[in-house]
C-alpha cells in the first residue's frame, strides 16, 4: 500500500537482510574472532 501512496519500497532492507543471512550461512562455524571480523569487513565493503 505504501508503494502506491508514496512510491517507497522495502527493497534495501530485504537486500541487507539477504546479504546478512547469506554471510551467516556461508561462514557458520568460524571460531577465530579476528578472522570473522576480517571476513565481515571484506564482505560488506
Amino acid at each position: 500500500m505504501n508503494y502506491f501512496i508514496c512510491a517507497h519500497t522495502n527493497a534495501k532492507a530485504k537486500r541487507i537482510n539477504g546479504n546478512t543471512n547469506r554471510f551467516i550461512s556461508n561462514n557458520y562455524g568460524i571460531r577465530d574472532k579476528d578472522f570473522a571480523l576480517y571476513r565481515i569487513a571484506q564482505y560488506f565493503s
